[in-house]
């Protein structure tokens, strides 16, 4: 049984409910990454933001600046 070259055809192209799975699935891998590049965002703001008030403490010479930074935690410490 040897199938017409119409039918051949319309196997081989996608129909509309696989290329709308597709397009989801795009569009949440972008969502994803753009969550991703979110968060990385503001944790990025966030340290330049501490690194600014410390070199903003030392620049005014003050003697208190060790408030502003975090102690060192002992290793296996969380």
């Amino acid at each position: 049984m040897s199938r017409s070259r119409h039918e051949e055809e319309e196997y081989l192209e996608p129909n509309e409910e696989e290329l709308e799975a597709a397009q989801r699935t795009r569009k949440l891998v972008v969502l994803g990454i753009m969550a991703v590049l979110v968060v990385a965002g503001v944790v990025l703001v966030q340290k330049l933001r501490t690194v600014s008030q410390l070199q903003d403490c030392l620049m005014t010479h003050a003697t208190n600046c060790n408030d502003l930074v975090e102690p060192p935690k002992p290793i296996g410490v969380r």
